[in-house]
């Protein structure tokens, strides 16, 4: 039969069969924009915590009971909730340098949008599904480090994805999926999320079905969401994971102090700004509606991103699954035939084994640079290695006041810290005070001096504390550069 075809028709079907389709297209893109800025990706002190972690799981083959990593904590209860994920992080960074955290984070990120993409395709035509695959990629990009939270990504949209499938077919909700659950629970904390989206859709079946059906329904949803629970009950750490997420939302200091648990700056994050101006756009002048359930869920992942700057992924990857069913009848009116709507549906068919041998040979391509060259930690906001080395050098040992941007990387050199990121643990007075105490707060840093019997500090240079440290009787700065600065002790701790 290909032999009877005109020689473009040929040619077009052989060149087609190159392309990969759009869910694996927009996986590379999303890995090649991940890569073009590797050092973006380790711009956190907590990946420097979470390998840590992950070596001393390693180095025990047991979880750690309580605290190893600070001197202010030593006795204090702690469980690694992220355990798997932080030994993983731990054994990519022993075989491929920096290069594994940074692959293995920019991998999920493009998983999780190929997936997207392909649950997105399902029920939208090719250039919405693209437009809001794209706009979760830029929603997403800002947050993207290498830290757990990403690792569980793509299992997000996994579960998502089948559940919003599962109630927009009206089939019951999908048992086969709780393994997910308990991979997602033994990753990171988010799979409370997962766990509400799995209540959340129970009622909407008890609110849509027919009354001869929602007794039936809503017993099958009900059963669910209590074997999800159970499956993310499958940890070491049992209930203390489960409890975890809340005990940081509930931290009023938490959500003062961490860029990540504040309110976002549309100033400073224009993606979100575009997704609220293109929601209220597709509402107030194209007329698209949602069910009232839906809505209230869009709604509700707005409220999430606006409270905390970290619920913009889930806004990114879980609002374009709950409105692609109700809309895409809708979207499709909207979008009139043309050559380029049919060519992007030319992409939307199922991948050809030469096609996804090539994309995974592209996927190669893109990493190969990065193993074979990885990303250099120099001296960075969250990386005082030069004065740490002064420190070790010139013996200054003893405990260390140290700001918080600073905490994971000395656990990583293994230098006990005064805090780091695992503010769960170290609670919400105790936050407060250490943030009042490294802002300035003259009274209170001179408290917890005194209280630890501090012997030197570690802080950024535009750290109110330095300036009242410099002013401070027996003390004296001994280091400064532009990421760090030093000062020790010179008088008997009171």
């Amino acid at each position: 039969m290909i032999e009877s075809l005109a020689p473009r028709l040929r040619a077009e079907l052989a060149w087609s069969r190159l392309l990969p389709p759009w869910p694996i297209l927009v996986g590379l893109a999303a890995l090649a924009r991940a890569l073009a800025q590797p050092a973006a990706l380790l711009n956190d002190p907590d990946t420097y915590l979470h390998i840590a972690a992950g070596s001393w799981i390693l180095a025990r083959q047991a979880l750690p009971a309580h605290d190893p990593f600070s001197f202010t904590m030593p006795a204090t209860h702690w469980t690694a909730p992220e355990w798997l994920a932080e030994i993983i992080l731990a054994l990519c960074y022993r075989g491929l340098g920096w290069a594994g955290p940074v692959l293995l984070a920019a991998v999920a990120y493009a998983v999780a949008l190929g997936l997207l993409t392909r649950f997105l395709l399902r029920r939208l035509d090719p250039l919405p599904a693209l437009v809001l695959a794209i706009a979760a990629a830029a929603l997403l990009l800002p947050h993207l480090l290498a830290r757990p939270h990403a690792f569980a990504l793509p299992l997000l949209v996994a579960w998502a994805g089948v559940l919003l499938a599962a109630r927009d077919a009206q089939r019951p909700p999908p048992f086969a999926a709780l393994p997910l659950m308990v991979l997602w629970a033994n990753l990171h904390g988010s799979f409370a999320f997962g766990l509400a989206l799995a209540a959340f859709l129970g009622a909407e079946a008890v609110f849509q079905a027919s009354p001869a059906r929602r007794w039936h329904d809503g017993r099958t949803w009900a059963a669910f969401a209590i074997a999800a629970a159970v499956a993310a009950l499958l940890t070491p750490n049992g209930l203390d994971a489960l409890v975890q997420p809340f005990r940081l939302m509930a931290m009023p200091a938490l959500r003062s102090s961490f860029i990540e648990w504040m309110s976002p700056n549309l100033r400073e994050f224009p993606a979100l700004e575009a997704w609220i101006l293109g929601a209220l756009f597709l509402g107030l002048g194209a007329g698209l509606r949602l069910p009232p359930m839906r809505a209230v869920l869009v709604l509700g992942l707005v409220h999430m991103a606006l409270q905390h700057l970290r619920h913009a992924d889930i806004l990114a990857l879980v609002a374009p699954l709950a409105v692609a069913a109700p809309l895409g009848d809708r979207l499709r009116a909207l979008s009139a035939s043309s050559a380029l709507t049919r060519g992007l549906a030319h992409l939307a068919r199922p991948p050809g084994a030469l096609a996804t041998t090539l994309a995974f040979a592209a996927a190669a391509a893109l990493a190969a640079p990065i193993a074979l060259h990885p990303p250099a930690r120099t001296d960075d906001p969250v990386t005082p290695r030069a004065a740490l080395d002064f420190a070790e050098a010139h013996g200054l040992r003893g405990p260390v006041f140290n700001a918080e941007a600073f905490g994971g990387y000395l656990a990583f050199r293994g230098v006990p810290d005064f805090i780091d990121g695992r503010i769960e643990m170290f609670g919400n007075d105790f936050l407060a005070d250490d943030v009042a105490a490294e802002r300035g707060n003259a009274a209170m840093l001179a408290a917890l001096l005194g209280r630890y019997r501090i012997e030197w500090t570690l802080l950024p240079p535009g750290a109110g504390a330095v300036a009242a440290l410099d002013r401070l009787p027996g003390w004296q700065r001994v280091y400064t550069d532009p990421y760090a600065v030093i000062h020790r002790r010179i008088a008997p701790a009171p």
